[in-house]
Formats: C-alpha cells, structure tokens, sequence
C-alpha cells in the first residue's frame, strides 16, 4: 500500500481548522477515535535502514493484537513510501520483512533501537458522497530508553487516502494559514533517533563533483550511484516487480560499465575482479528482466490474436517463473551478501592508479572519448545488410558510450549539460537497437517454442503472424538506425569533449 502523507510541527494552540468544501473538496470533518500507539523500532547498530528511509517496527494500539510495519521510501521520497504489513508478535521478526531488508543490512544484524509512544488524535476529512479524503493525525509522542522518556515532540500529518494531489496540497494550505509550519518529511523514529539516523547513506551519493577534484571523487560518486541503485531496488525485485528488477539491472550493468571507463584510474586486479563477481547478479536479473519485456512486446504486437498465441504465452510464464526463482535464490543466499558488502565497500574505498589524482576535467573527457570512437568505429562498417550481430554490438558499444558520459557528467561544471545532451542522443541510437535485438530475440523464441510445443493449426497461424511482424519492425528498426546515427555523428555533440 502506497502511503503518502505530509508532516506539520504545531504550536500548543493549534486546532483542527474548518475546511471550505468548494476550495478543498472537504464537506465534513469527523473527530475519530483516539489511539494510544506503541511501536518498537528496529535498526542495525549504524542504523542502516534509517540512512535509508527505512523503517521496520512492531507496533501496537490499532487492533487486538500488534503487527509489524515495514516502509520503504518511493524514489528516494519520504513523502511517499511503500507500506507493507506482517501479522507476528513482537519476537522474531518476520522472515518475509527480514528478506525485505537484506539489502540495507547484508552482514549486520537488526537490534530494537527506539521506543515511542504516541498519543493520536485523529479527524477524517470526508468528502460531498461520503469518500475518505484524508486523515489528519495529531500525535504527542514520547521516545523511550528503556521506561525513561528521553525526549517528547508533538507532530501533526496530513495522510492522504482518496484526495488528489491538488486536493492534498490545498489541504495543507488551509493547515499552514492555521498556524501549522510544514515540517522535514522525516519519519518519527528517525527524528527520534538524531544526527546519526539522518547520516548518508552507505555508500554516500553525491549528485555533483567540482570539475576541479582529482578524478578519483568522481570515480567514487559514479559507483556509488550504481551500487545504491542496486541496493533501493532490491525490495521491490524480491517483490515481483519489474520495474525493480530491471532498475538493479540497470545498476548493476552501470556498475560493471563504470569499472571499465574508469579502468585508466583503478587498480587492475582489483577492477576485475569486481567486474567479473557482479556478473552472475547482472546475468541473473537480465533473464527475468528480458523475459519481461519479451512478453509484453509480444501482448502489443499479437494484442487482435492473442487468444491462439497462448502455448506460447504459457512457455514465456514458465521459463519467467523459473528465472525469477533461480533470481531470488541468489538474493536469498549468503553468497548475495557477502557480494553486496564487497559493492559497498568497493564503492567508499575504491583502489585507484596514480592517474587518478588528476583533476576531471582534464582526465575524464578522455575516457568517454574513447568509448564514443569505439562506437563510432563499428556504427560505420553498418549497412542494412549487416548480420544482426553487427548491429547488436554498435548496441552494446553506444550503451557503454551513455553511460561513460552520464557517468562523468556531475564532475565537468559547465560542460555538464553539454555531456548529458551527448548521452542522450545516444540513448536514441540505444533505443532504436534495443527495439532491433529484442525483435531478433522474439523470433528466435517463437520459433524454439515451436519446435518445443505441440502445434495446433490456430497456434501455428498465429506465430506465423506474430513472426513477419517482427521482421517488419526489424527493417523499420535498420532504417530507423541510419536516420539516427546521422543526427548522432555531428561534431556539435562532441565539441564539449575538446574544450
């Protein structure tokens, strides 16, 4: 369940205001019933889930019986986090929340770290045809240590139930013009919990690196990004969600991409060994991910025969089963752990060569340009004839290309834009071939699944069909490709590598 709500810190006097119905959509406001909450958090020594907009606890006086909370933040958000809930008493944790998780722990361990006791005030906001719109919380809250209180805070929220976003924000305004001051989305338990619940998370991101730092601090923020990619994600993967899936992926590709660009300024034995232990995670998660796409490439291209497609819609749904076991089990083993521990640390304390005290932006364009002539190279020799490998190499090629200069962008200042423009041009040669190889992929599988599945006349029609519509899209692939790589070729999108 998506959770969305705003926070407010109120002064003694502040009251639950009148809402007008006609600006905010409000036409009642009902006092419920008062709960007096107790939740008990849980965190790794360093509070790692907290670093990360993580909370895990056990929490009673909503119900009968207590329950446990997980809430992972949506796109880095605390606005809006992902709530899922476990039935168990306060010992153990549950094994599904603690497999949740993994990621942010890996080798430490989850300890109770906070104690809090609220007493909440609740009003529904309800709408003109008797529809939730929100709810607003006034909550008194005390933080334990042991039975002592360490610290009081009282914290209103505004959560968010069948109201727009417009609705939402004009809600907060009437609150703030009633005295309310809107307030850090920080959840309570890390407010409770000070400085070192708010710290960077492991490893830290930095979003921009001076231009004039030696090269090593970009090299550091790069593989920091793609490990946290990884790392955010991981929840969502063991979820079933493909979005997850294929944004590890992309993390973990990034990563392995990164250690090459960067392979001037690293220890070589060091790097590859990296590049070749994050292979099995990458290789893992790129079979369910592909398995993914070719389904739903096959729902829109087959969408007016999709009823005699099913023998291989049933193959494609196995094979996907299948990979996503293989998948979790590797998440789920002791192996995965170790793995991440070694990313992270890998990502704080790289191992560099003495090129990389050099400072960005003299030592980093370089580096893209020698991925931009690779590519460049290979793009040339492509005509329409060309085996469909050829073309499935300037792919990969332009892939590494992008993400050398999305990765060194945050370290050239002004030349920053004109870096992320050249990436993004060649995200369009990417796109084009991507659309090319997943086509090559499509009849492959369609033919192996015929040889593999009892054919039915229907069925036999139906993939034959399926089949010419991907050839036809793999030449309007091709020619797309050359219009494309037209507008890539100009000297405009690589000025920025000479300055």
């Amino acid at each position: 369940m998506l959770e969305t709500e705003l926070k407010f810190a109120v002064n003694a006097s502040f009251a639950v205001p009148a809402f007008d119905e006609e600006r905010t959509g409000v036409a009642r406001v009902d006092k419920l019933e008062p709960l007096d909450l107790r939740a008990v958090y849980h965190d790794t020594p360093d509070l790692r889930l907290a670093r990360n907009g993580v909370t895990l606890r056990y929490r009673t006086g909503e119900g009968e019986k207590g329950g446990w909370q997980l809430k992972l933040p949506v796109e880095g958000d605390f606005i809006s986090r992902e709530e899922l809930h476990f039935d168990g008493g306060p010992r153990p944790i549950p094994d599904e929340a603690r497999d949740l998780v993994t990621a942010f722990v890996r080798s430490s361990r989850l300890n109770p770290v906070a104690t809090l006791r609220s007493k909440r005030r609740r009003w529904a906001l309800t709408g003109a045809e008797d529809d939730l719109l929100a709810e607003i919380m006034d909550d008194e809250v005390s933080v334990f240590e042991g039975r002592r209180i360490m610290s009081r805070f009282r914290e209103v929220e505004l959560e968010k139930r069948l109201a727009s976003d417009e609705q939402l924000a004009r809600m907060a305004d009437v609150l703030r013009e009633s005295g309310a001051s809107q307030s850090e989305p920080i959840p309570k338990a890390i407010r409770a919990l000070g400085p070192e619940a708010t710290a960077p998370p492991d490893p830290p991101v930095v979003d921009v690196v001076d231009p004039g730092e030696p090269a090593h601090v970009a090299v550091r923020a790069a593989l920091s990004r793609a490990i946290h990619r990884i790392l955010t994600h991981d929840p969502l993967a063991r979820l079933g969600d493909p979005e997850g899936v294929h944004q590890m992926r992309v993390g973990a590709r990034r990563f392995r991409s990164d250690l090459r660009t960067f392979a001037p300024l690293l220890d070589p034995e060091w790097s590859e060994g990296l590049h070749e232990r994050a292979r099995d995670l990458a290789g893992l998660l790129g079979n369910v991910r592909d398995l993914d796409v070719l389904v739903e490439g096959f729902e829109k291209a087959g969408a007016d025969i999709r009823s005699n497609l099913q023998p291989l819609f049933d193959t494609l749904i196995s094979r996907s089963e299948s990979a996503r076991e293989e998948m979790l089990g590797l998440l789920r083993s002791e192996r995965y752990v170790r793995l991440l521990d070694e990313l992270v640390e890998a990502a704080t304390e790289p191992i560099f060569s003495d090129v990389a005290a050099g400072d960005c932006g003299t030592v980093l364009p370089p580096l893209v340009e020698e991925r931009w002539q690779k590519l460049s190279d290979a793009a040339k020799t492509l005509s329409r004839d060309s085996p469909a490998e050829a073309f499935h190499d300037v792919r990969k090629k332009a892939k590494r290309a992008r993400y050398a200069a999305e990765a060194v962008a945050p370290a050239l200042g002004d030349r920053s834009k004109d870096a992320q423009k050249f990436a993004k041009a060649i995200a369009n040669v990417q796109d084009v071939l991507g659309e090319h190889q997943d086509g090559i992929v499509a009849i492959q599988t369609i033919e192996d699944v015929m040889s593999e599945t009892r054919r039915t006349p229907r069925f036999a029609y139906a993939a034959g069909r399926l089949a010419e519509r991907q050839i036809r899209a793999i030449d309007d692939n091709r020619a797309s490709f050359f219009k494309v790589w037209d507008d890539v070729d100009k000297k405009k999108h690589r000025r920025w590598l000479k300055q």
